[in-house]
């Protein structure tokens, strides 16, 4: 069975190394600039300057936009929430001092006094109206992240939030990155976003909309001490896995994420790189095309999960980067439900469930068939994602290995997107951060709940419901993870890996950690250069 499977992933890998041999041949770095030290900016020794790689597109430093204000908090600093979420998934009070919520509907937050934007005004109840409510009108997911109806300004230092239906998860859902404080200064006198006037230790400089490159120094007037010696930070978008890699390599860039697999061992080897693996509260997650005869019976659901090895997936395929889920969920999260069906390995159930289902090869040709038709699977996935393309072309292996006709399309994340929404597919695998807003609610509600597949179970969605309205932390943990074990039986969505995240670090950065209720990654304010 590996020879087939590993057939496959071999022509992956030494396409991905080759493409990066020829790369390290050439004198230009990957952006087609020349190798620059991240120690030292201008030839000041005193100016310290962190090179960052972002994995996506920046084409605007509008907050309303999730990529840019992603980029704007996690990466660059120059934006913060009224809550942060600790990597144990703990809500810390950040530019809001404390909350409660006055009513079912109702919340009240209490903000800090000695905050000043980048502009010099001071943080307050109206900035923060004006930034929810620019949010809320441009940014068509916030109401369903948040469920935010309107902010009120109850005196200077105080804000009132009123919610659409009653949540007790308001406070997780303000650490979202699509709610982030600016001024109003950040938009000009013809309503438009021309700059991200924060409230961060760095202040945006210069943000070159071609190249979606971003620049921010430090904001003297930061309301905490902050202790690093990097004095300028240049964040550039790299959308290209191998330019990023190659940019490290270079010492173009200080701090890539989602490095190829196929370049650990060569930046490993590196004298001027280090490489740093993180488990994070991301997963991968395959759905099937629910309004699909064939996966309305669970009986196959389950037998294409039984034929995949989810062991050697990670361990072999993934290179070791990530985990063999216990559920659906990173096992870290207090709220992940690790006592449910998982459907291990086992082809000879896969096939027995098949049979049963009607699926046989009647005519010997070594597929299997029903009614006079041959069982095919269409599977498609998206690039961004280093496993994402090693995934499928694992699963075809799987797949073909108990008979099942296996295509597999690896596309852009809007060309996939679309695919699902006009159901021109049969298994879509995804990858989506768990934590987002660090809820019990929140990853199955975005996904389970509200998903683009066909998928309904009313009894998940009232206890999803049930989990947002209470206020009993256990009575949470409760609801959330008797909905895990419903939907893990369902097998209409399934996690056959978790995600894990990886870092080539140039060797001068120092104070470097690492938070798995990140979106993507966090570059805290303390990681400096020697």
């Amino acid at each position: 069975m590996k020879k087939r499977i590993f057939g496959i992933l071999l022509a992956a890998v030494m396409c991905a190394s080759m493409l990066a041999a020829c790369s390290s041949g050439t004198k230009e770095t990957a952006s087609g600039e020349s190798a620059v030290s991240g120690s030292a900016a201008d030839g000041n020794e005193d100016e310290k300057t962190l090179r960052i790689a972002f994995p996506d597109t920046v084409t605007t430093v509008d907050v309303a936009n999730i990529t840019s204000a992603t980029m704007l908090k996690e990466v660059a600093g120059v934006c913060e929430t009224l809550v942060h979420a600790d990597e144990d998934f703990t809500l810390q009070p950040n530019l809001a001092t404390e909350w409660r919520m006055t009513g079912d509907n109702t919340w009240e937050f209490k903000l800090r006094d000695d905050v000043l934007f980048h502009d010099g005004t001071r943080m307050d109840g109206e900035a923060v109206k004006w930034s929810m409510e620019w949010e809320l009108e441009n940014n068509s997911a916030f109401a369903g992240a948040t469920y935010i109806e309107s902010v009120d300004v109850l005196d200077d230092f105080t804000v009132q939030f009123t919610t659409s239906q009653k949540t007790t998860d308001l406070p997780a859902a303000l650490s979202y990155v699509g709610t982030v404080v600016v001024s109003p200064s950040s938009v000009n006198e013809n309503g438009e976003f021309v700059a991200a006037v924060g409230t961060g230790y760095y202040k945006q400089t210069v943000f070159d909309e071609a190249s979606g490159t971003f620049e921010c120094d430090v904001f003297e007037d930061y309301w905490q001490p902050v202790e690093t010696n990097v004095t300028r930070r240049i964040v550039r978008s790299m959308t290209d896995a191998s330019a990023r890699s190659l940019a490290v390599q270079n010492g173009e860039i200080d701090i890539a994420s989602d490095v190829p697999f196929s370049d650990l061992e060569t930046l490993a080897d590196s004298e001027n790189v280090e490489v740093s693996k993180f488990n994070t509260a991301r997963t991968y997650f395959y759905e099937y095309n629910m309004k699909k005869e064939t996966f309305q019976d669970e009986r196959v659901r389950k037998a294409l999960i039984y034929a995949i090895n989810k062991e050697e997936l990670v361990g072999d395929v993934l290179l070791g980067v990530g985990g063999v889920p216990k559920g659906m969920l990173m096992e870290d999260m207090p709220w992940a439900n690790t006592e449910v069906e998982t459907f291990d390995y086992d082809p000879e159930k896969a096939l027995s469930l098949l049979k049963e289902a009607g699926y046989m090869d009647s005519d010997n040709d070594g597929y299997l068939d029903k009614d006079g038709e041959k069982l095919t699977i269409k599977l498609i996935t998206f690039t961004k994602r280093p496993g994402c393309q090693l995934i499928v072309q694992a699963t075809q292996g799987y797949f073909s290995n108990i008979g099942i006709d296996t295509s597999v399309q690896i596309l852009e994340w809007s060309a996939m997107n679309e695919l699902i929404l006009n159901g021109d597919f049969d298994m879509a695998l995804n990858s989506a951060a768990s934590a987002y807003i660090p809820t019990p609610a929140y990853y199955m509600d975005t996904y389970y709940k509200n998903n683009d597949i066909g998928y309904v179970n009313e009894k998940l969605n009232s206890l999803l419901d049930d989990c947002k309205a209470t206020t009993d932390m256990e009575e949470k943990y409760a609801y959330s993870k008797e909905a895990q074990a419903l939907a893990q039986e369902d097998a209409a969505i399934f996690t056959p890996a978790l995600y894990g995240a990886v870092f080539a670090l140039s060797k001068d950065v120092t104070n470097f950690q690492y938070n798995a209720a990140a979106h993507d990654f966090i570059v805290p304010y303390e990681t400096s250069l020697k």
